[in-house]
């Protein structure tokens, strides 16, 4: 599937002078970066870091919910502006579309929850979130695994005993351990599963819009609102 990336970058500077909005897809299951609150509202460190872009930018933005796997697609195709969303830079999305300069660093040593006695990651039917770097890394591996559009579903089949493990973003999720503990489970293996940061992505080409959410940042970084929301969320 090719980026649009001519189109992307001929009409940008029109989209920008227009004050037309700029369409922000997302998904939101994963604290801190996006999550969904008790109001309904899309909020977390990507939330306030992009709504801070968007204000020094000038531009008028607009949030859309989607499973992860559509975010690059949906970007490639013009649906989206931009994606975020905890949105680890590979090798193998670099290859579909552009990404601005990382703005958060990851872990790579990355989780399998299951219960006590599940067979190991080899030897095991893994669930994983479609379109992750969690379900590049089980294909790479060449481990069995059943890939569901959403984090939730994932932890369903696990809980059904669909799968014997699951992969996922977990360490470090207050929600993911209260779900652990209240399902007798545990995290059972790690493996690393490194990447280059996390960064917005746009679509190939797109220069203009590109270089406008890194000059953002990059004034960000200068000034320090980065490191105060990484604070904010993170520590």
């Amino acid at each position: 599937m090719a980026c649009a990336g001519a189109i992307a970058a001929a009409v940008t500077g029109l989209v920008l002078a227009a004050s037309e909005p700029i369409i922000i897809g997302t998904d939101a299951p994963f604290p801190d970066y996006t999550y969904i609150d008790d109001k309904g509202v899309i909020t977390g460190f990507e939330r306030d870091l992009m709504d801070e872009v968007c204000t020094r930018s000038a531009l008028r933005c607009d949030w859309e919910l989607a499973n992860f796997d559509q975010l690059i697609p949906g970007v490639m195709s013009g649906r989206f502006d931009v994606v975020l969303g905890g949105m680890a830079v590979t090798e193998e999305r670099l290859a579909l579309v552009d990404f601005t300069r990382p703005y958060h660093a990851t872990d790579p040593e990355e989780w399998y929850i299951g219960l006590p006695g599940a067979p190991s990651p080899p030897m095991a039917l893994v669930g994983v979130q479609s379109g992750t770097v969690h379900e590049a890394h089980l294909r790479r591996m060449g481990y069995r695994f059943t890939a569901y559009p959403t984090e939730p579903q994932v932890l369903a089949a696990l809980s059904r005993g669909e799968v014997d493990l699951a992969l996922g973003p977990f360490r470090t999720r207050s929600d993911i351990h209260a779900f652990v503990a209240a399902q007798g489970l545990e995290f059972l293996y790690a493996e690393m599963i490194p990447d280059d940061g996390v960064a917005m992505a746009v679509c190939k080409g797109n220069t203009d819009l590109l270089d406008t959410l890194n000059s953002a940042l990059d004034a960000m970084r200068r000034d320090g609102t980065l490191a105060s929301l990484e604070a904010r969320w993170f520590e």
